[in-house]
């Protein structure tokens, strides 16, 4: 019986720990043409680096005199909050659009299941138009990590498309699923969304994919509106709409207690719409917000509660 890569819900469980294996950061050395990931990457570690640096420093002056001028580094500026919370929506909504032209993968579900009460949901992945003759890592990005981690190295693409461990492999894939299929298992919160990602060893091959097992959506007519959990409290969300004509002016509302927010935008070219969203109110630790996009001929609406997992 092979074994099986199970990738849980990190925010699912009582613990709300990732459950994911031991392996190296997405780093600008390992990843030169990943843009956004980098920055949000570079970022995590930087608390890291500014601590070094003192430390550094602080050493090298126990050796030395003191100087009659001391001077005194400007720390490090770090971002703020907002800035990366806007750089992890931007790294989300353009994910799959990271994929190598001309690659494609499907993500298709095998097994749904009840554990605890709590849903547990499998798939398998087929990709198609990528290199078969390659060794790719699989990568994370659980809503509760700043940045993507390795899973695991040495996977390949059958003829078939599906993905899985050689049974002669030395790779780290060989501990857990050695001549098995790659199979993914969630279990989901509401409108929580699982990225991974397909890299080759050499990097020339990159295959991006998310999942939303558990959806919010709501429907009016042609149109939708889903809430997409970025955070294991709904601290971050992003709204995503679909289905409105390309262009069309569309009018986004917000209500939460008593803060109610309207702005104006357009549907994109492809007739959707994205808004990230900090939905909770200054005061509260848990509450209810709702949301709606109105176009020319659609408006739907949802409503989703922040503040629990």
């Amino acid at each position: 019986m092979g074994w099986f890569l199970n990738i849980q819900a990190a925010n699912a469980a009582s613990n709300r720990r990732a459950s994911v294996p031991q392996g190296g950061p997405f780093t600008v050395a390992q990843t030169p043409a990943y843009g956004i990931l980098q920055f949000i990457m570079r970022h995590t570690l930087v608390l890291i680096a500014i601590l070094g640096a003192f430390l550094l420093a602080a050493g090298q002056a126990a050796k030395k005199q003191p100087s009659a001028t001391p001077t005194t580094p400007a720390p490090a500026q770090l971002p703020s909050d907002e800035v990366l919370m806007a750089k992890t929506a931007e790294a989300t909504i353009d994910w799959d659009k990271k994929t190598t032209p001309g690659a494609k993968v499907d993500v298709l579900l095998i097994k749904k299941d009840q554990e605890d009460g709590k849903p547990v949901m499998q798939y398998h992945v087929k990709v198609n138009g990528a290199p078969k003759n390659k060794f790719y890592t699989l990568m994370t990005w659980p809503i509760t990590l700043a940045a993507p981690v390795e899973m695991v190295e040495g996977l390949v693409i059958a003829a078939d498309g599906t993905v899985g461990c050689p049974p002669d492999s030395t790779k780290s894939c060989a501990q857990r699923m050695k001549g098995a299929e790659l199979k993914l298992t969630y279990t989901p919160g509401i409108g929580e969304i699982y990225r991974h990602a397909l890299v080759s060893e050499d990097h020339t091959a990159r295959i991006f994919f998310s999942i939303v097992p558990a959806p919010m959506v709501e429907h009016d007519k042609a149109c939708s509106l889903e809430i997409v959990r970025l955070s294991p409290k709904f601290e971050l969300a992003l709204i995503r709409g679909k289905g409105f004509s390309p262009g069309e002016p569309l009018t986004f509302h917000t209500e939460s207690y008593q803060e109610v927010h309207d702005s104006q935008t357009k549907a994109t070219p492809q007739g959707e719409f994205w808004a990230t969203l900090t939905p909770f109110v200054k005061g509260r630790t848990m509450g209810t917000t709702q949301a709606s996009v109105k176009g020319k001929s659609c408006a739907p609406s949802l409503a989703f509660e922040w503040g629990s997992e």
